[in-house]
């Protein structure tokens, strides 16, 4: 709310008294100049959604920390301190907004917070990219011809949100995580943006929003012509008539719908029809660009409203899964294992969403063909650890006794079907 309770929101829409629709040439800048990428991400139609459907599927990850040595599950503060980084955040709510930043900005930032003089951290932020500032021997890779050690490079001195919080923050308490390949500019820390090869197309829905906004509140004009025959009322009757019919209603003040006159008129709807204008298609076609962008199926978020089938969409979404937000979630996991023992191994998985299951029957038929193929290559007379290579179980797998080929476990009792794949699974999984 601005000055004397007006909205300063620009560009301002205004009608002038012929009914002539346009935007104050006062207005600010464009749309797309008003602020940076984070700024469009959070403030767009189309984007804005999407984004938040990309970033809340990201979130849903699970993590599971296991011993390097045995590969038994393991604990440690720091996997605690993942599910839950802050004191105003889920493990949820920091993922979404790492991500929905790293998509926008380009790279995303996480704060490591310790408690002063101690090693071990307390908490984990998302910061906003644009508000580090960077000393110019690492603007400009003047860090590459110095002879500084690692751990004087790493102790170097960022300022984060200089004009608010002003907090100085050492390189080695950031973790960069980046959305395209980094290196590649002055700023080592800094990479473009994939919101900037679409930037016209953001601008386009925008505008295209404006434009049926503007038809909008502009419709409804009509033209009243006079025809030969007939003459018009008095200023003094006319009013007294339209007094009697009482027809001061309308979508406008002081607005009045009726007309009253003697005259032998013609009239002759002005509106626009909005399908004329090819919004709706414009939009669909934005939406279809912004989508691809974002690596989103089409059968999994479509604008359009078009339906997929129930398999096409569960299919499209287990291949996003897999195809985009795993190789996502693996760069985040080894970036944020940077923080974890180097004898414990953390991994994240989405195997646990409900979408996820056919891809787990898959998995396991694989592994009962595996460890089928293993038995028929022990029952060959081939050296163990020639026929865990051959099918491509781990060398380490501890093998129980040979499965009979006459359907019977290595106790000689008759087993059915099911019981027979059970153990061949947990056997393999020893």
């Amino acid at each position: 709310m601005g000055f004397l309770g007006l909205n300063w929101q620009f560009p301002v829409w205004s009608r002038n008294k012929s009914g002539e629709s346009f935007y104050d040439i006062t207005s600010a800048n464009e749309w797309g100049m008003k602020g940076n990428n984070l700024f469009i991400a959070q403030n767009h139609p189309l984007l804005t959604p999407a984004l938040l459907f990309v970033s809340k599927m990201f979130s849903q990850a699970e993590f599971e920390l296991t011993r390097k040595s045995s590969g038994t599950s393991a604990s440690s503060p720091m996997l605690d301190l993942l599910n839950k980084p802050n004191h105003l955040q889920s493990r949820s709510d920091f993922l979404e907004s790492l991500l929905f930043t790293q998509i926008a900005n380009g790279v995303g930032v996480v704060y490591i917070k310790k408690t002063f003089g101690l090693t071990t951290p307390n908490s984990l932020y998302v910061l906003d990219y644009n508000l580090i500032d960077f000393p110019e021997s690492l603007k400009n890779k003047k860090f590459k011809n110095q002879g500084a050690s690692s751990e004087s490079y790493l102790n170097t001195t960022v300022v984060y949100d200089s004009e608010n919080e002003n907090l100085p923050i050492k390189l080695k308490d950031l973790l960069f995580f980046y959305d395209l390949p980094n290196g590649l500019n002055e700023n080592p820390f800094l990479v473009s943006s994939r919101l900037d090869g679409i930037k016209q197309t953001l601008e386009n829905a925008v505008d295209g929003t404006k434009a049926k906004n503007i038809i909008i509140k502009s419709n409804g004009k009509e033209m009243i012509s006079g025809q030969k025959d007939g003459f018009p009322l008095g200023k003094e009757e006319k009013q007294q008539l339209e007094h009697n019919y009482n027809n001061n209603y309308g979508t406008g003040w002081n607005r009045n719908r009726g007309l009253i006159t003697k005259s032998n008129i013609k009239w002759q709807s002005l509106h626009i029809i909005a399908r004329d204008l090819g919004y709706d298609e414009g939009t669909k076609t934005d939406a279809s660009i912004i989508f691809t962008a974002l690596h989103i199926p089409r059968d999994v978020y479509s604008i359009s409203g078009e339906k997929s089938t129930y398999q096409n969409a569960n299919a499209s979404l287990i291949s996003y899964i897999q195809n985009e937000l795993m190789p996502t979630l693996n760069s985040f996991v080894e970036k944020i294992s940077e923080l974890f023992p180097d004898n414990l191994t953390l991994t994240g998985s989405y195997n646990h969403l409900p979408v996820m299951l056919p891809s787990l029957t898959i998995t396991y038929d694989n592994v009962t063909k595996q460890v089928t193929a293993l038995n028929a290559a022990r029952l060959a007379g081939i050296p163990d650890k020639m026929a865990l290579e051959m099918v491509g179980l781990p060398l380490d797998t501890v093998l129980a006794d040979l499965i009979k080929p006459n359907n019977e476990s290595a106790s000689g009792k008759k087993e059915t079907e099911s019981q027979k794949a059970a153990r061949i699974i947990k056997e393999s999984l020893l």
